[in-house]
């Protein structure tokens, strides 16, 4: 005969379920998911986002870092939508406004003066040497932007060289079977242990190479308070950096596989800009990121780096910078 269950165990049974499902909405009530995502990769400039996360400055925020193996995965994320923000370089950010993407610039975090880099194996000794010889690089805009420099410098075309592509997560890999490499750190200053010798350098095509935080548009209006959140969060951790470097270092290494030292060398080769040039670069009345994006995109459309001419009248939006740092 078929035996029912107690009643008193039936509304144990039934307490309990209450009680998990009171649980999880409290949880997800308290916890909202996240409603702006930032796509980056691995990158010095990159890493006072991951210092704030590290300060705790963005807990109980609905931001969240998403680490990507290279600009390129961070770029067809931001495509497809699994991304609402994303830390590009200046030149990726116009291919996609060239592709139809609305985007506001609403942080310029550095300049690259010397971290982006080419680097060759012991028997290329010059830049005149690469004829012939096999170039690995990043099939992105910047790796585009810092060969082209070199080459130029080399008197050399595209056509003198061999070139193969090369995500970042494989750089290493890669340079085992090329001659030289476009790399940038931590990679640079990994290779560089190796006894590789240093071509050339991003200080020596200055302000080509700009990194910036752009979101989506249609984000601006959705999400005001988390993106000044953000970007509250992302100062206080710059300036964090600059009055503890040693501790911040050590924070960060782990992440950049490095020692601390070695991050604090590597932040050497850029200019991370703080709250008074970003005012100044992002400013209503007279953006100076605009001219800086106006002459990059002459140069793209003259390397054919570009399809075609891109608005950039109004590619700028300072509205979200704190007036301070707290």
């Amino acid at each position: 005969m078929l035996q029912h269950r107690p009643k008193n165990k039936i509304i144990v049974i039934v307490s309990f379920v209450l009680i998990v499902l009171a649980v999880a909405s409290c949880s997800s009530f308290t916890e909202p998911e996240p409603q702006v995502r930032i796509g980056t990769n691995v990158w010095s400039g990159y890493e006072p986002l991951y210092l704030a996360r590290q300060l705790g400055f963005y807990e109980k925020s609905q931001l969240r870092l998403v680490e990507f193996n290279s600009a390129s995965d961070v770029i067809t994320a931001l495509r497809n939508g699994s991304l609402e923000a994303a830390a590009l370089t200046l030149d990726e950010a116009l291919t996609l406004l060239q592709d139809g993407f609305k985007l506001k610039i609403i942080l310029v975090m550095d300049f690259s003066d010397g971290a982006d880099v080419l680097l060759g194996k012991p028997h290329v000794k010059s830049l005149e040497m690469l004829r012939g010889k096999t170039i690995a690089v990043e099939n992105s805009a910047v790796g585009a932007v810092l060969l082209d420099g070199a080459l130029q410098a080399a008197n050399l075309g595209v056509a003198d060289v061999e070139i193969v592509s090369c995500t970042l997560n494989e750089h290493k890999m890669c340079f085992k079977d090329a001659d030289a490499i476009v790399t940038f750190e931590p990679v640079k200053t990994q290779l560089l242990k190796q006894g590789v010798i240093q071509l050339f350098d991003s200080s020596q095509i200055p302000n080509r190479i700009i990194d910036v935080l752009v979101v989506l548009e249609d984000v601006l209006t959705a999400d005001p308070g988390v993106l000044r959140q953000l970007l509250q969060g992302y100062f206080k951790a710059r300036q964090y950096y600059l009055d503890n470097q040693e501790k911040a270092a050590e924070l960060i290494a782990p992440r950049m596989s490095l020692t601390a030292e070695e991050v604090i060398n590597t932040f050497a080769g850029i200019n991370l800009l703080g709250l008074e040039e970003n005012h100044a670069l992002l400013a209503a009345e007279a953006p100076g990121i605009e001219k800086i994006t106006t002459r990059l995109r002459d140069l793209m459309l003259r390397q054919n780096l570009l399809r075609k001419a891109v608005d950039v009248s109004e590619i700028a939006n300072g509205a979200f910078l704190p007036d301070r740092v707290q």
